[in-house]
């Protein structure tokens, strides 16, 4: 497994931990990190990175449902998925799930999931992209999710999928997260990847760079991490330093929406 592919276990830790805590329901994060193999020797384990990783999925969950309450016969593709259980976490079912991820991830994955005429399952690295050429599309409305990857593939990476995004579906909607090029720098001292080795490539502090990158791509979200409302939910000490954090780290970690168009 790719050093990168190993910081899949932070999330899934987190999402377990926090879980387990009632701030984030996730039952299939805490029966994988309770019986699974790896040791997590290699995780930050704090309960600060935790709740960053909760909220991190609560967004991304909702961006989704919202997607799927619109568009119910849409095409939903995870890129990156690792363990992720969003695709039996939200409430709400798209006409298709497809999750994408290194052949041993998935390898990993198959013994949790199991695909069936609404899942499947992508082996394949996401600069590949003729991974495209496996998902079936008859003109559905798609939407792309790009949690947590964004960093380890290299700018010329990200606006060659974005392009290849557009060719293939003609209109899409891609979610992604980026590190500001502050925050990648400070990430050298403390981040919770470096314990694995994990480089990061792909930084922006302006989201039109991609536009720029991809000209038929729009911005069209451009949010926190840490909202108020998910702020709200925590208790004591918590919720005072992650007020300060979402105050002081707003322009360092963004998750960011863009509609892309066929150039066609």
């Amino acid at each position: 497994m790719t050093n990168e592919s190993k910081t899949l276990f932070i999330p899934l830790y987190g999402k377990a931990m926090m879980s387990k805590k009632g701030f984030f329901t996730d039952k299939t994060a805490e029966r994988i990190a309770d019986s699974c193999e790896y040791d997590f020797a290699d995780v930050d384990k704090s309960e600060k990175l935790a709740i960053y990783m909760a909220m991190r999925a609560m967004q991304y969950d909702e961006l989704a449902e919202q997607f799927i309450q619109k568009y119910p016969d849409s095409i939903i593709i995870h890129l990156g998925c690792g363990l992720d259980s969003r695709c039996v976490r939200l409430s709400h079912t798209p006409k298709m799930w497809y999750d994408l991820d290194f052949p041993d991830v998935i390898e990993l994955r198959k013994k949790y999931y199991t695909e069936n005429v609404h899942y499947g399952m992508i082996e394949s690295s996401v600069t590949d992209l003729q991974w495209l050429d496996s998902i079936d599309h008859k003109g559905e409305q798609v939407l792309v999710i790009a949690e947590g990857l964004s960093m380890y593939l290299t700018e010329d990476e990200v606006a060659a999928l974005m392009d290849a995004l557009g060719t293939k579906f003609g209109k899409v909607t891609l979610l992604m997260d980026a590190y500001s090029k502050a925050a990648a720098k400070l990430s050298k001292i403390k981040n919770p990847i470096n314990a694995v080795d994990a480089q990061i490539s792909f930084a922006m502090s302006d989201p039109t760079l991609l536009e720029q990158r991809c000209s038929n791509a729009k911005c069209v979200l451009n949010n926190d991490i840490i909202l108020p409302k998910y702020i709200e939910r925590l208790n004591g000490s918590w919720k005072t330093r992650f007020k300060f954090m979402g105050r002081f780290g707003a322009s360092f970690y963004r998750i960011y929406g863009y509609r892309i168009r066929s150039s066609t």
